[in-house]
């Protein structure tokens, strides 16, 4: 095997989403490699610190490349670590890339290149795979890791409303992370090997309060973090990357609620935007621009097919905009940022908090990245949960005859 290849396996062992997901969590800078004997051409897709930003496939390059190579479920792979000199098509989130494919795929628009599969695997496949791609986190840094614990199916590892102030790190196994109202549970996300249980209010706040449930799908390790180290480094970190860090915990927080919200069809879009001006409009851009408010509420509302939709509120001390180092799938490329009449920012500087970023020690760097991830994530959720909603009335109106 050539020197310079840093990765190579099977298609039919490792699927596409699980090699970006891999490569991201290394932060790789390279070419990724792939054959099949039922394809004319190789397929590449070029990275940079883990982001794909390219791809090619026979005629076609960018986004429509990549995920036409989501259908090469049979061939081969290779990762060489080289300087990328392609030029960016593709500025998607590693994990909306993923989702997409995925959905692509299992959806009929995305052609399998390989043998002939029987209908019976297919549904067999269809039925095992989750309608959410399981979220994988980061390689895991067993540093903080003070403890083990295994959980078996259907065991409820954290439950919403009950007190908590630690956190885990999953070691193997999925865990499904649930809310549950009044009319049952509604799933959220779907996690697994190197993702987290419980955000960070977890070792930060004495007397938290859990605001969701984590179930163990099968059985389950996880890893004990040490709570007090991460509180200590947290303590150690500046103000204004404390002050960032809350404010994507909140964001993630508000995701989670507004999942619950569109699913019993209580968010009035119509209201919430009403007299609001336009502060960032969602739109691809190569700007980096980032910001703090200063007074007022913003909202982050992506338009969609089915209408805009509300992700999640701003206020006092909340950042919006561009984070060059993480990819949060949402503003600027994936929505808008509306603000109030009386809302004032203040534009930052995004290189000294990337330079603080990259001091984290690995585990806390790894929550960070993986918190990012589950927000970009969760956004995607929270517009299936509006079209879902609307297919469903669409549908209730049709029986009746309206």
């Amino acid at each position: 095997m050539n020197e310079s290849v840093a990765l190579s396996g099977s298609l039919g062992f490792l699927s596409l989403g699980d090699i970006i997901q891999l490569l991201g969590s290394s932060g790789s800078t390279g070419v990724l490699r792939l054959i099949n004997r039922y394809a004319p051409d190789p397929g590449f897709i070029y990275f940079i610190e883990g982001n794909p930003i390219n791809a090619q496939n026979g005629d076609i390059d960018g986004l429509d490349a990549l995920y036409s190579l989501f259908g090469w479920v049979n061939g081969s792979f290779e990762f060489t670590r080289e300087a990328i000199l392609a030029d960016k098509r593709i500025t998607k989130s590693r994990m909306g890339i993923i989702l997409e494919g995925m959905k692509l795929l299992d959806d009929g628009h995305i052609k399998k290149v390989g043998p002939a599969t029987s209908t019976d695997k297919a549904a067999e496949m269809k039925r095992l795979l989750s309608k959410t791609a399981i979220v994988k986190g980061p390689l895991v840094d067993y540093m903080y890791v003070v403890d083990e614990e295994d959980f078996f199916d259907g065991e409820h590892i954290v439950e919403e409303g009950k007190h908590g102030s630690w956190i885990w790190v999953i070691l193997e196994g999925v865990v499904d992370i649930v809310k549950e109202v009044e009319s049952g549970t509604i799933p959220i996300i779907r996690i697994g090997d190197g993702s987290f249980i419980g955000s960070m209010a977890s070792f930060l706040l004495q007397g938290h309060i859990r605001t969701a449930t984590a179930v163990a799908v099968g059985n389950v390790q996880l890893g004990v973090l040490d709570s007090q180290r991460l509180a200590q480094e947290y303590a150690g970190m500046s103000l204004e990357f404390r002050t960032f860090l809350t404010s994507l915990d909140k964001r993630l927080k508000q995701l989670t609620e507004r999942i619950v919200e569109y699913h019993n069809g209580n968010v009035q879009t119509a209201d919430i935007l009403k007299d609001k001006k336009v502060l960032i409009r969602q739109a691809k851009t190569e700007e980096e621009q980032l910001y703090v408010v200063k007074q007022g509420r913003a909202s982050v509302v992506r338009n969609t097919e089915n209408g805009p939709v509300v992700l999640c509120h701003l206020y006092k001390g909340d950042f919006f905009g561009d984070v060059p180092f993480l990819h949060l799938g949402q503003e600027p490329e994936g929505a808008s940022i509306y603000g109030s009449e009386n809302i004032k920012i203040a534009k930052i500087e995004a290189v000294s908090l990337h330079k603080e970023y990259n001091r984290l020690s690995t585990t806390f760097k790894n929550i960070v990245d993986n918190m990012a991830t589950c927000m970009s994530v969760t956004a995607d959720i929270v517009c299936n949960s509006l079209a879902s909603k609307k297919a469903e009335t669409v549908d209730t109106n049709s029986r009746q005859g309206k």
